[in-house]
């Protein structure tokens, strides 16, 4: 991540302070202004969401700094990258945002159902998935790594390191698929990530497998577990938004705001924000 541009915030977040409980407050409202796009892709779809007045987006809110589920303010809240994601969307669009958490394995049931509009959830546009959805243009990508406890750092250099051993992964996932195929029933699912680090702790699997953002969160904010890289397996699958295959229209309007939001950067600054809020959290 640009930790120049978290550096040159933290300075202003700062310098904002000295002015008094007044100043702080307008610093509040401003950082809860509208990221949002001017949509040109018009279309049944955006027409019925614009009627309603609300997007439903689908997630599995145990994926920080994607999403997790946040207790801050006295109160449920869905908060991460992927919710300002669709926060953008859904003010791009003008109508409210509406979140679903349920299990990550049921996401794409429930966007073809029509339960849900959108998936946002560290989900990679793979091939298979593509079979079943449609994808916006990728937001972020990186690569695929294990989480293993400190004895165990030189242990796994390589993912054939693993044969013979307990690997956790979550259900649904890419991971999960990958693992499976390669180690059977050796490859333990789950429906939650933090469920993984928990067995992994507990030494009930011998490594956790998931992709590289999550993985950095849970071992910058877990004492004992450290990240292996570079495992001579293909990197993850883009994070991408996931839209019922026939509403082209609104994947077109869904690119429009991904584009608007890579192009300027600001995804980039939601990651130095949410990693940093998650650690925070996570401290408390």
């Amino acid at each position: 991540m640009k930790k120049k541009i978290f550096n040159i915030a933290l300075v202003a977040m700062t310098a904002l302070l000295l002015f008094g409980c007044g100043k702080k407050e307008e610093a509040k409202e401003e950082a809860k202004e509208a990221v949002k796009f001017e949509i040109t892709t018009t279309g049944p779809t955006v027409d019925a969401i614009k009627k309603k007045g609300k997007i439903v987006l689908g997630t599995s809110a145990d994926f920080p700094p994607m999403e997790w589920t946040s207790f801050q303010s006295g109160k449920e809240e869905f908060t991460g990258v992927d919710i300002a994601i669709a926060q953008s969307i859904a003010d791009s669009l003008g109508v409210e945002l509406e979140v679903k958490n349920m299990a990550f394995e049921g996401l794409l049931a429930s966007l073809n159902s029509g339960d849900v509009d959108m998936v946002i959830a560290g989900m990679g546009a793979d091939e298979e998935r593509k079979k079943q959805v449609d994808f916006s243009e990728e937001y972020s990508k990186g690569q695929q790594v294990l989480l293993v406890t400190e004895e165990n750092k030189d242990k796994y250099k390589a993912f054939d390191d693993l044969k013979g051993k307990i690997v956790g992964t979550q259900l649904g996932t890419l991971q999960h698929k990958f693992a499976t195929e390669k180690f059977g029933n050796n490859c333990k699912g789950f429906d939650l990530n933090n469920v993984i680090i928990e067995q992994l702790k507990n030494k009930s699997i011998d490594a956790a497998f998931l992709s590289e953002l999550p993985a950095k969160q849970f071992a910058s904010i877990t004492d004992g577990l450290v990240i292996i890289k570079d495992l001579g397996i293909p990197d993850d699958s883009g994070f991408a938004v996931a839209v019922k295959k026939g509403n082209d229209d609104l994947t077109g309007a869904v690119n429009e705001v991904v584009k608007g939001l890579k192009d300027s950067g600001q995804v980039d600054k939601w990651f130095d924000e949410y990693i940093e809020l998650s650690n925070k959290e996570a401290m408390k």
